[in-house]
Formats: structure tokens, C-alpha cells, sequence
């Protein structure tokens, strides 16, 4: 446990916490990170959990476990912070390792209650669904009920999420029908795991079950059907959508063209074109690759290759489109 700091020392803090709050620039972290290492001021849990998440947002987390690295005795904050950088940039093992380190170096409660908290384990549970560790985010769950988090509308949507990821929708159903409240969240979290296996029944179910559908809902029933291919069905749920007020977003775009080629659906297809040039997205290469397959397997070759013209970038999914058209 880090000495108690003098009042002026705690002004000093202040006065560089201000200036870490003014940068802009990952440029300005590091001046000030400088200054703060002039000041002696490395071991200041404080000051380092900010730098953390600074550095995180400009995706460095290689700095940010410097600067986590040098403090001898990193309070939860800054353990929080530094799981957080590393579960949002898909360095899971990391993440799971500095709770193992934290759960080491903090002692527990008489109660032998866990030391994380709400802040903890929504991102420590997005590492263990990223690592599709079934059994871990099973011991990380105990540590949540022990810790009285397990009522926490986030971390219990989290709980879902990472049972999904890790393939037990069992285990995912059972918090989901534990949960007092349910939010919107809750909801596409479940519809969307099913609906991305394939079980569009079950999916279909929880959908019409749902009393505040969101366009993330209709997304996810949507980009279901056509994986699965059933492409009508597709079609259904996207006018349906607009039928009930919902504007079709990129993701349902991009995910409605495919059941427009494969159904012939031109004309739906030409009403989509018209939509994306209305809302100015036309400029997005995913949108254009997209037309650009409808258009090509519709039979209209001059639109599929004008749009391939007009595009600002191209990627490879943009010349293999032409390629395998023949455009």
C-alpha cells in the first residue's frame, strides 16, 4: 500500500492532471508523461491510470504498459484501466494476465470476496470471449457473484456476451432470464448469437418477444436470414423495418444486396442504390462492393462497372468483384 501523499504533493498531481486532461495529441501524452517522470511522479496510480487511458484511446498500448509497468504497486484503477486497453485491442491473454497479477498483489477482503469491481469485469469477460475460454469466463463469473457485481445490468449483459463468444447459449439464456431488468442490449445480444449460428428460429422468437426493437435487432434477423439463405426472408424483414420506422443503416444494407442478387430483386436493388446516394455513403467501399455484386449477378454489368469507376478506393474485395463478374 502506497504512503499517503502530502497535501502539496496532491496539488501537484492536480496540476498535472489538468494538463493530461488538455491533450489531444498522443504527442502531448508524452510531453506531459516526461513531465511527470521529471516530477518523480511515476509511482502516482493516479496519474498513470489517466496516461493509460490516453494512450488507449490513441491505440498504444504499448506505452500504456510502460507506464503501468513502472508503478510498484498499481491501485485497481489503473489495473482496471490497463485491462481495459488491452481487451479493446484484442490483446486478451494480456488483459486476463494483469487481473491474475492484480488478484495476486491485492489482498483480499476477510469476507474472501473478489477485488474486482464494476469496472473490472466487463472488459476482463470481453477478454474471455475473445479467447473462447468457456471455463475461464466460468471462473471469472464466481468472482463476479462473489463480488456483488453479478446484479450490474452491464456486466450481466457482458456475462452474456462472453457465454455466447464461447459458445455456450445455455449458459447465456440462464442470465438472461435471471436478469431483473433487460435493456435493449440484453436483448441483441442474444438475438444476434443466434442468429449468427444459424438458429433463426430461436432468434425469430426472442425478436418478437422483444417490446423495443432497436435497427441493431433488425440487423442482426436480417443478416441472419441471408446467411442461412433464405433470402425472401431477408427481403421480408427489411421492408418490414422501414414499414416500422427503423432508416436501414450499413450494416442491413450490406447484409440485404446479397438476397437482392441472389432473388433477382433488381428493382429493390436499384431503390437501395438511390437510398445510399441519398444519404451521401456511395464514397464507402464496403457500400460499393456490395451494389456492385447485386448489380453484377442482376445481369446490369454498365452499373456494377460505373460504380466501380466512380469508387475513390478499392480494396480486394472491389477487384475480385470485376474479376469473378467479368465486369
Amino acid at each position: 500500500m502506497p504512503p499517503a501523499l502530502s497535501f502539496a504533493a496532491r496539488q501537484l498531481e492536480d496540476a498535472v492532471m489538468a494538463r493530461l486532461r488538455g491533450c489531444d495529441t498522443f504527442w502531448d501524452v508524452l510531453r506531459v508523461h516526461a513531465h511527470v517522470v521529471r516530477l518523480c511522479l511515476c509511482q502516482s496510480s493516479y496519474l498513470a491510470t489517466q496516461i493509460v487511458h490516453l494512450c488507449n484511446a490513441h491505440g498504444r498500448t504499448a506505452h500504456a504498459e510502460r507506464v503501468f509497468d513502472q508503478v510498484r504497486d498499481p491501485n485497481l484503477h489503473l489495473h482496471n484501466a490497463m485491462i481495459k486497453a488491452y481487451a479493446q485491442n484484442n490483446q486478451h491473454r494480456n488483459a486476463v494476465a494483469v487481473y491474475v497479477r492484480m488478484l495476486r498483489c491485492t489482498p483480499f477482503p476477510p469476507d474472501g470476496c473478489a477485488s474486482g469491481d464494476r469496472f473490472t469485469y466487463p472488459f476482463l469477460l470481453k477478454a474471455c470471449g475473445g479467447l473462447a475460454a468457456l471455463d475461464l469466463g466460468k471462473q471469472v463469473h464466481a468472482h463476479v457473484a462473489r463480488s456483488g457485481c453479478d446484479s450490474n445490468a452491464i456486466v450481466q449483459n457482458s456475462l452474456m456476451e462472453m457465454y455466447t463468444r464461447a459458445g455456450d447459449l445455455a449458459l447465456a439464456h440462464k442470465v438472461f432470464d435471471g436478469m431483473r431488468e433487460r435493456d435493449v442490449v440484453s436483448w441483441n445480444t442474444l438475438i444476434s448469437a443466434h442468429a449468427r449460428l444459424g438458429q433463426m428460429r430461436k432468434a425469430s422468437v426472442l425478436f418478437n418477444s422483444m417490446p423495443d426493437k432497436t435497427v441493431v435487432s433488425w440487423t442482426a434477423m436480417l443478416s441472419g436470414y441471408t446467411a442461412v439463405g433464405d433470402f425472401s426472408a431477408a427481403v421480408e424483414v427489411f421492408r418490414s423495418m422501414q414499414t416500422e420506422g427503423f432508416e436501414p443503416d450499413d450494416v442491413s444494407i450490406v447484409a440485404v444486396l446479397p438476397a437482392c442478387a441472389q432473388l433477382g430483386a433488381l428493382e429493390l436493388g436499384r431503390w437501395i442504390y438511390a437510398y445510399c446516394n441519398r444519404r451521401g455513403v456511395l464514397g464507402r467501399t464496403h457500400i460499393c462492393n456490395a451494389l456492385m455484386e447485386m448489380y453484377a449477378k442482376c445481369g446490369c454489368i454498365d452499373q456494377a462497372l460505373q460504380l466501380f469507376d466512380g469508387m475513390a478506393e478499392r480494396d480486394v474485395i472491389s477487384w475480385s468483384t470485376v474479376k469473378f463478374s467479368d465486369i
